[in-house]
């Protein structure tokens, strides 16, 4: 077996390499994911990323909020063309969106349809399968806050397309 020049055979540092590919890939989610799209079709700019320092237990009719250890705030500013699609996917934790312009038709995981225009919000649930997309004529735009565990993903993509929506 031929060495390289570290001393490591050349057949181990190859295998190597492919096995850390193949794990990206998978590891990512992106390879077998609905797809998101069309590509270059949307921007992200992230506005805050914090940790609370505090838990909080609040009641306050209707709004009902507990949290029991610290929490991230992700903060995101997000625009879309015409026919964009967010791709089905899910959440660690709740995420409040704005629609600031334009409008986002969301597909949850039952199958309902909600369109939401410039000055509402949706509240997408933790765990729930959803989708989002740009259904209108003009660029949409968003601002999301997401509360999730600490060191928890913010996005899980889901493997295949619900409710006959892509």
């Amino acid at each position: 077996m031929r060495e390289s020049t570290s001393g490591v055979p050349r057949r181990l540092l190859l295998i190597g390499s492919a096995l850390a590919v193949i794990a990206t890939i998978v590891g990512s989610g992106v390879a077998f994911a609905t797809p998101a799209g069309p590509a270059g079709g949307s921007t992200a700019t992230v506005l805050a990323d914090g940790t609370t320092m505090n838990e909080v237990n609040f009641n306050s009719d209707p709004i009902k909020l507990r949290t029991q250890d610290q929490m991230e705030v992700f903060q995101v500013s997000q625009t879309a063309i015409s026919g964009w699609t967010s791709g089905w996917h899910e959440h660690t934790g709740a995420v409040f969106v704005n629609i600031t312009a334009g409008s986002l038709t969301f597909y949850d995981s039952n199958c309902k349809v909600t369109t939401v225009t410039a000055g509402h919000g949706y509240i997408e649930s933790p765990y729930d399968p959803i989708l989002a997309r740009n259904e209108g004529n003009v660029q949409a735009a968003w601002i999301t806050t997401q509360i999730i565990p600490v060191g928890a993903s913010r996005r899980i993509d889901r493997p295949s397309a619900l409710c006959g929506v892509q």
